[in-house]
């Protein structure tokens, strides 16, 4: 029960105060219920039509109690079912909704690894039964890191599985100027009809509405209708929903009310895996060396846009080069990327610090991450690397002194991070190969 539909029971219970004839009241107001909201209006089913003109007799005396609990002007509007029926099967023969969706987006080429598989498995959840356990769905990342695509793909699944879905993708500023767009043309009832009929309602970038007042509005309550009629809503923003600032607080709490879950920065191995799928979409058609994966996944994974555009760099540099090879090494990609990434800088003094900095740098985090209490997997990973590095790198240093380092955590946990590290070494090629990598840049 939401929150409107608490005070419509309040606003009964004082009513039923006021009013003389409890039969009355039994009769014709204890089983109303809110079937939607419509801008400031408040739709109310009644179950037969010849008890209309009853009840309208008391709509100011209800319309008052409800606007004195809500502290807003809402204007009550009582409908019989048959009507209601009636006029919303009108109202589907005119709806014609695009859904925006880019059909290149699904789940089959999402790339998932450590840093996404969350909110991907989140994602496929709710496009297989959408309007259930995760409604709202939202996800929150910075930049390029997944986000739209993983609403497209939600969108895409639904649409092939049940092609009559209604699905509407729109990022916030599209939203807005549709709102405004209809506002200056007076045909808020055709703006409001269109998205009270969507199934799927899938909105990118929320954080812009930040501040829009009357916009933030219009969304409350076409939120509230859609989650009434159990239809599902994903949002995707750049920052957790506590920390949008200047957002409705109602609108924030609708958005904690599901799911919400984070991509992180792409891990080596999820980088690589990227690189390998998208030079599986550009039909490459000579052979680039693993070791220039590895150099590409290593300096230029800030986000997936980045490494994206590390590959273009690299396959246009080979098509505007004099040498004519049929493989691409890492001297040629050194060459390409020769402006960008400097290889013989000088090492700076080998400390905790620099160790936890040049850890932290490979996989895109801050160094207040590393020492924080995150359970987030590349987190983790690069936690425990510091750790093993550090243990290896720096003479005589004790794992109480590294526990100390590393937030005061207790000796035994670092011993643990470096025993997991060197197992890890001896089972994964790739892991061992970041490792020897970060050295690289110390030593």
């Amino acid at each position: 029960m939401n929150q409107l539909e608490k005070l419509w029971d309040e606003t009964l219970g004082k009513f039923k105060e006021k009013i003389e004839d409890i039969v009355v009241f039994d009769s014709y107001f204890s089983d109303l219920k809110i079937k939607e909201v419509q801008n400031d209006k408040i739709i109310i089913l009644i179950d037969f039509k010849f008890n209309l003109s009853f009840i309208e007799e008391e709509k100011d005396t209800l319309q008052n109690i409800f606007n004195s609990l809500s502290d807003y002007n809402y204007e009550l509007c009582f409908i019989a079912k048959e009507d209601y029926i009636d006029q919303n099967q009108s109202e589907d023969i005119d709806i014609d909704i695009v859904d925006n969706l880019n059909a290149e987006m699904t789940f089959e080429n999402f790339v998932v690894g450590s840093s996404n598989k969350i909110a991907q498995n989140a994602s496929l959840a709710v496009a297989r039964k959408p309007g259930t356990s995760y409604n709202p769905l939202f996800i929150h990342s910075q930049s390029g890191l997944g986000k739209t695509h993983l609403l497209n793909a939600i969108g895409n699944y639904m649409k092939k599985n049940n092609p009559s879905t209604k699905i509407l993708y729109t990022t916030s500023e599209e939203f807005l100027n549709e709102y405004v767009k209809h506002i200056q043309m007076n045909k808020m009832d055709e703006f409001n009809k269109k998205y009270r009929h969507i199934d799927l309602l899938l909105i990118d970038d929320i954080q812009f509405l930040a501040s829009k007042e009357s916009s933030s509005e219009v969304l409350f309550n076409i939120f509230n209708e859609l989650k009434r009629n159990n239809k599902q809503i994903a949002i995707t923003s750049d920052k957790h929903p506590r920390e949008l600032k200047g957002m409705e607080g109602r609108l924030v709490s609708r958005f904690m009310q599901g799911l919400t879950v984070s991509i992180d920065t792409p891990e080596f191995e999820t980088s690589k895996a990227i690189l390998r799928k998208k030079i599986e979409v550009e039909n490459v058609e000579y052979s680039i060396n693993e070791e220039v994966l590895d150099f590409i996944a290593s300096h230029f994974n800030k986000d997936v846009r980045e490494l994206e555009g590390s590959l273009k760099r690299l396959l246009f540099f080979k098509i505007i080069s004099t040498k004519k090879t049929n493989v691409i090494d890492l001297d040629f990609a050194l060459e390409a990327f020769a402006d960008s990434y400097v290889s013989n800088a000088p090492k700076k003094e080998l400390t905790v610090d620099y160790i936890k900095k040049t850890v932290a740098d490979y996989y895109n985090l801050t160094v207040s991450q590393i020492n924080s209490k995150s359970r987030t997997s590349n987190i983790i990973i690069a936690r425990h690397i510091a750790m093993y590095l550090v243990r290896t790198l720096i003479k005589d240093i004790s794992y109480i002194q590294i526990g100390h380092e590393f937030g005061g955590r207790d000796h035994s946990t670092v011993m643990k991070a470096c025993d997991k590290v060197s197992n890890n070494m001896k089972k994964d090629i790739n892991y061992k190969k970041a490792i020897e990598d970060i050295k690289s840049k110390l030593v």
